[in-house]
Order: C-alpha cells, then sequence, then structure tokens
C-alpha cells in the first residue's frame, strides 16, 4: 500500500539502493505500530520485546536526507533504515519500576534512571503532560497511565502551575515547567 504525505510516497519495505526502509509511528502511549496500518490499537501494537529493545536502543535523529520533515527520527538496522514519526517524542515511558529507580521504555524492556531529585528532569506542560530525561532529544514524554499514578503527588501553586514533586517523603522543586 503507498501512503501519501505532502512531499511523500513511500511503499513499506521499499528498497532505496540496497537499503531497504520501512516506516513506523509510536503513539503518546508508548506503542509501535508500521505508519501505514490502519488500525493504532493495543493488539496492532508491536509487542516482540527483543525486537523494540533493539529498535529502540538505535533510535537517533534522521539526518539521511529522507523524510526528514515527515521522519524526524530513524532507527538503523544494517541496511534497513525504519523512518520514524511520534505523536510527542521518540520514548515514552509507560510504567515506573516498584522501587522508582528505572522507567521502562514503551512495551521494552529498556529502562531508564528515574532521576528526580534533578529538578530539571520532571516536567509537566500548561497541558498536564509530562516529561522526563531521556537519551535520546532531550526529554521523553511519561505516558498519561504513569502520569495519572504520579498526579497526586505533584505539588502546584496558587495558579495551579506544578512546582514540586513529592519523593521519598520529600518535596522535591521542579524548575523545569513550560
Amino acid at each position: 500500500m503507498n501512503i501519501t504525505f505532502a512531499r511523500s510516497l513511500y511503499t513499506q519495505g521499499q528498497y532505496n539502493g540496497k537499503i531497504r526502509e520501512y516506516f513506523y509511528y509510536i503513539s503518546h502511549n508508548g506503542f509501535l505500530f508500521l505508519d501505514d496500518s490502519r488500525m493504532k490499537n493495543f493488539t496492532a501494537a508491536y509487542k516482540d520485546v527483543p525486537f523494540l529493545n533493539f529498535f529502540y536502543a538505535r533510535i537517533k535523529e534522521n539526518k539521511t536526507g529522507r523524510y526528514e520533515d515527515t521522519f524526524p527520527w530513524v532507527s538503523l538496522c544494517g541496511i534497513e533504515r525504519n523512518f520514524l514519526r511520534c505523536d510527542d517524542t521518540p520514548l515514552v515511558y509507560t510504567e515506573l519500576d516498584p522501587t522508582e529507580q528505572s522507567l521502562k521504555v514503551g512495551q521494552s524492556s529498556i529502562q531508564y534512571p528515574f532521576e528526580v531529585h534533578q529538578p530539571s528532569t520532571l516536567s509537566m506542560t500548561s497541558t498536564g503532560r509530562v516529561y522526563h530525561k531521556s537519551s535520546i532529544g532531550g526529554k521523553a514524554l511519561v505516558a498519561d497511565k504513569l502520569t495519572d499514578k504520579l498526579y497526586h503527588r505533584f505539588r502546584f501553586d496558587k495558579d495551579g502551575n506544578p512546582i514540586g514533586f513529592e519523593f521519598e517523603n520529600q518535596i522535591v522543586r521542579l524548575n523545569d515547567v513550560k
């Protein structure tokens, strides 16, 4: 199936010389889909953990000269290019481990340190979306279901702006509020 964007046309698995190209989409809930899949729900998302670990570990900014406007991220795999667009950020944290030391990336088993004692690593926008430090792109989105679990720990000023986060029986001041 061909998908047409403003200036792009692609076919899943197409060849550009000897390089095979695939196109993906990451939702704000951290699910990875083929970009042209019609159904973007849990049942259609990739769930193979080794594949997801490999894919997420290789995401970087798309500087290939191809599809950079439409697919700003790429995950390289040998002679394959996996172009990626996302609803918000390419990494989405979906779970906080029980010890509260790490965040899980999407549906993979990759863990990223939860560094809440560094206030700039945790932020909340005026829309209520929460972000945390990331290995790529500066910040990663914290999925809505995880934000719902953490919401009661945020502290707000009289205008409703987030100013602190309760962690280990202390209020950690937030200084990266947008």
